[in-house]
């Protein structure tokens, strides 16, 4: 593979300036044309690079024939390190940025003097920015957060919020799909939840029994070897392992015990409150202790939703130990005609582009296709 384009930060007379330190997020525009990317730097900076730009003041041609793409703008988003960025999906001039500085901000990018709204959170892992609504969905990280309020939490530009999932421990990464309303997330405990939010646009002061709202897609236990069936069964009701991991290596962990994956019933949710993966999920979101001296092999870091129409109760998520899972909330099929019908049209009018005259066809052809299926 050979790189048609490099972004680097500085300027024309001096392109390999850049003391801005390590890239921690970037973010591609989801809006046609599709053609700006945002990154997030060390030092709060954030960069905006025009991928269909021909200035000459923004191409350069090094010596060794390769092309450099400098930023058409930048400016200075937060005081420490930016760790999280995401475009507004209806919008091309909006952008919400979290710091280390624990501010998440959103800023208009025809007016970067001030942030639109800024408000002090505890230190923020990801943001997603979901297409019918006026606000951002944050993972957060356990430090600097109160008892009993850690978790997902949604905030729109009048500062309501709705408690989404709550959690105990570090959360590193979330997934939201307009198809289902739901967001998905992933956390230091090595857990999987699905949770399906209320009409986000116009929340209500009070949503009765949110905790109907989460159902657990699957939980990762870490086991010793030796472990009877009954010290497992224990474990999967508790919130810890079975002993506490006294291996320094991931060799010595790999010799001693085993990563167990407990996936829930995702093709139907009645009376999923009486498995034990539920009864895990419950307990882990208010009384659990994590043991800071184990060594988080279990943790997953990533998990999203599929973007597409045809496949959009997919999800992968991927863990500190390198594996990737794939599960299929088949639970969620019977989705409302009407609320698909209005994603749909949203999907379409977003990311759909003009062709041909003679590729019309074609087309036309596969999109009756997929309204079928």
């Amino acid at each position: 593979v050979e790189a048609v384009l490099t972004l680097k930060l500085g300027s024309f007379r001096d392109p390999g300036h850049s003391e801005s330190g390590q890239v921690l997020s970037m973010d591609w525009l989801p809006v046609k044309p599709h053609n700006i990317m945002a990154v997030g730097f060390y030092d709060g900076a954030v960069g905006l690079w025009d991928l269909t730009s021909k200035s000459t003041l923004l191409r350069v041609r090094e010596a060794d024939k390769s092309l450099t793409l400098l930023p058409y703008r930048c400016f200075l988003a937060h005081d420490h390190a930016v760790r999280a960025l995401a475009f507004c999906p209806a919008s091309s001039s909006l952008l919400a940025t979290a710091g280390e500085d624990r501010y998440v901000k959103t800023w208009n990018l025809r007016r970067l003097h001030h942030p639109i709204i800024a408000f002090k959170r505890s230190l923020t892992n990801e943001i997603y920015w979901p297409l019918n609504a006026t606000g951002i969905m944050m993972a957060q990280d356990s430090v600097y957060t109160a008892i009993y309020s850690h978790g997902v939490h949604y905030f729109d530009f009048n500062l309501r919020t709705y408690f989404a999932v709550p959690r105990t421990s570090t959360m590193w990464s979330i997934s939201y799909t307009d198809w289902l309303n739901s967001v998905v997330t992933c956390d230091n405990l090595g857990e999987v939840i699905l949770a399906v939010l209320p009409q986000i646009r116009c929340i209500p002061q009070y949503v009765k029994r949110t905790l109907d709202r989460r159902f657990p897609v699957y939980l990762t236990l870490l086991v010793p070897h030796d472990a009877n069936k009954e010290e497992i069964d224990g474990a999967s009701a508790e919130s810890e392992s079975v002993l506490p991991l006294q291996s320094q290596t991931y060799k010595e962990a790999a010799e001693s015990y085993y990563l167990q994956h407990s996936d829930n019933n995702m093709v139907t949710f009645k009376a999923g409150e009486k498995s034990a993966v539920w009864k895990r999920m419950k307990n882990t979101e208010t009384k659990a202790k994590v043991n800071m001296d184990q060594t988080p092999l279990g943790a997953l870091h990533k998990v999203r939703f599929s973007p597409n129409f045809c496949c959009h109760t997919w999800l992968v998520s991927g863990g500190r130990m390198g594996l990737v899972r794939l599960h299929c909330i088949r639970g969620m099929f019977s989705t409302p005609a009407s609320m698909t019908s209005e994603s749909q049209a949203h999907f379409h009018s977003l990311y759909s582009f003009e062709e041909p005259e003679r590729g019309r066809g074609l087309r036309q052809t596969e999109h009756e296709c997929l309204v079928g299926s």
